[in-house]
């Protein structure tokens, strides 16, 4: 490998790999015809969102796998290892954590209600004004954050084709992404298959081909001397958003958020036909995306290595850390021909599973939020898919015209990563306080929604502002430039031992204390703030009555407790329950024909 100063010019696809894009492409469009045209039987709203309930175990693991391997895992992991060291590997033991919770906690309930949309839970549960509340939230969100999920491929693709290919390119994965979404659960299963061997793939080969100039040994102590093997790091420090703390605990509510309540989750494990096997899918789900994500953090350590002294950002030669895998991988190409095309496909594989997961859910919740309660109950199931379709159509073209358009998302990445975070831990809290607490009732879900919103909103905005003064950085490991030119890696141990790292100091004014507070503490600030506003204010306004309610809104551990409440209440006096209307026209019955028995004597 040879570092220099000077620009590297664009390594543009060869041959070979427009070739293997081209048939990855006919893959797609093969999936996209088959259930479109030949298995087009799942044509119900049962069969639209859940696969008609009766798919395999593999398949449904593969799929949630799929799910997490977006271009955040394929292309900001690698770049978080690269510049803050590998305290993010800790996320492995919060995702063991959050896949014990929900299936523990949550999944019974679900499984149990067999519900469409899962907001319809929040119904069931509180009030009709909770469910709309909550839904319009997750569309508004997700509105957000879906032109942002081809922007980040769009990046990579412009360092190996001219803008005007990359822009094509994501129009192209979006209108992809949009057909596939039409094909129901069952398409959408069939591409997160393709995308994760793609994308293990595409993470392994470029891990393991660029060790071979370096070895195993010389790249692990490049990356001990420049500070980047972080396995334990108790910063208390509120900003500092790579803590071990920040990592487990507040990264925890949006897994738990995304793995057991987020609509697109909840209609792969609801496809499997017994709460059982949604176990087993959970699990299998849990081991893999862990290995993807370590795979991840090994790529960004060699990454380090690769580039530890003659930082590409600091030379000019990207223009921002995004581009900083595909910019190795270019650089790779030049021993490996072919690696870097193996690397976007997989991106492109990835971004397409992804967005079509995004369209359903949304089409779904909208069909089955505001648009199904108006519908004549003499609709058929037909009728309701092609709505759903219709909707899925209308969303892809909204991102694809937002992908078009638009000539920077940077600042638009950055508010609706925000927004998303915001909306997942109020969501979460909302869900939690329902599912768990049997005295919640809906004034305290709604306070507690409410303030959490408003709280982590005026967190968000104080942040945002922050960053735009400068007053708020984020602090990273050192990058240096002295190694630029060399054409061996023995100098880098040298370089990167003499450099002292400059820490970004911190702002320490009072009234922008609450505002350094990470941004991935807002989820957790979030859902805590509506439990610890929900259940107060639930007693204050007066208990709901658990007796009237479906026990199984209920998780297991609760429902438990509620089955013990009769023998300890059993002196409660019966004016204090609930009439039951067909006891009363009973009693009155039996008193009248006693009455007529005593006049005929």
């Amino acid at each position: 490998m040879r570092n220099s100063t000077v620009q590297v010019a664009p390594l543009y696809f060869n041959v070979a790999e427009y070739c293997l894009f081209g048939i990855n492409l006919g893959v797609v469009i093969g999936i996209i015809l088959y259930f479109l045209f030949v298995n087009n039987k799942y044509n119900t709203v049962s069969g639209f969102l859940f696969g008609g309930k009766n798919m395999s175990i593999v398949s449904i693991s593969l799929g949630l796998i799929a799910s997490h391997l977006t271009s955040i895992t394929l292309l900001g992991v690698p770049v978080e290892i690269y510049l803050r060291g590998t305290q993010y590997w800790a996320s492995a033991l919060s995702l063991i954590f959050v896949t014990f919770l929900t299936a523990v906690i949550y999944l019974p309930v679900f499984h149990r209600l067999q519900l469409s949309s899962s907001f319809e839970y929040l119904e069931i549960r509180f009030s009709t004004h909770t469910r709309t509340v909550a839904a319009v939230l997750f569309v508004v969100s997700k509105l957000m954050l879906l032109p942002i999920v081809p922007y980040v491929p769009l990046l990579a693709f412009r360092l190996v084709t001219n803008p005007l290919a990359s822009r094509v390119t994501a129009v192209i994965c979006v209108a992809c992404s949009t057909l596939i979404a039409i094909g129901g659960l069952r398409a959408i299963i069939s591409i997160g298959i393709v995308t994760t061997f793609l994308a293990l793939a595409g993470t392994a080969l470029p891990s393991g081909l660029a060790l071979l100039p370096m070895g195993f040994k010389r790249m692990w102590e490049i990356s001990s001397h420049g500070s980047r093997l972080v396995f334990y790091d108790p910063d208390p420090e509120l900003a500092h958003h790579t803590s071990f703390f920040v990592v487990t605990l507040a990264l925890s509510t949006n897994w738990l958020w995304k793995i057991a309540l987020s609509q697109s989750s909840v209609q792969k494990l609801l496809a499997v036909p017994t709460i059982s096997k949604a176990r087993i899918c959970l699990a299998i789900s849990c081991v893999g995306i862990i290995l993807m994500k370590m795979l991840s953090c090994f790529l960004g350590l060699v990454i380090y290595a690769w580039f530890a002294g003659c930082d590409p950002l600091l030379t000019g030669q990207i223009k921002k850390h995004e581009q900083l895998v595909p910019h190795f991988l270019n650089h790779l190409s030049t021993m490996f021909p072919g690696i870097c095309g193996i690397f976007i496909i997989s991106i492109f594989s990835a971004t397409t599973g992804c967005i079509a997961s995004i369209i359903n859910s949304i089409s779904g919740v909208v069909f089955e939020e505001f648009i199904r309660p108006w519908m004549p109950q003499s609709t058929n199931e037909q009728a309701c898919c092609r709505i759903m379709k219709f909707l899925c159509i209308m969303v892809g073209l909204y991102c694809a015209c937002v992908v078009w358009l638009a000539r920077e998302l940077d600042r638009l990445q950055h508010v609706a990563s925000g927004v998303t975070g915001v909306t997942a831990g109020t969501l979460l809290g909302l869900f939690t306080l329902g599912i768990v607490f049997s005295r919640a009732n809906c004034s305290g879900a709604l306070s507690g929604c409410l303030l959490s919103l408003v709280l982590c909103g005026w967190l968000l905005i104080g942040a945002e502002n922050a960053l735009a003064t400068g007053a708020l950085t984020f602090q990273g490991k050192p990058l240096v430039t002295t190694g630029c030119g060399k054409a061996n890696f023995t100098h880098i141990l040298v370089n990167v031992t003499t450099v002292i790292p400059n820490a970004a100091q911190l702002p320490t004014k009072p009234l922008q204390s609450l505002f350094r507070i990470s941004f991935t503490y807002c989820p957790f600030a979030g859902a805590v703030a509506v439990l610890l506003i929900g259940v107060p204010m639930s007693y204050l306004t007066g208990k709901s009555k658990v007796e009237s309610m479906n026990p199984d809104v209920f998780c297991p551990l609760t429902r438990s407790f509620l089955h013990k409440l009769p023998d300890r209440s059993a002196t409660v006096s019966l004016e204090l329950r609930p009439p039951n209307t067909q006891d009363v026209y009973m009693a009155l019955d039996e008193a009248l024909k006693h009455l007529k028995d005593v006049i005929d004597r």
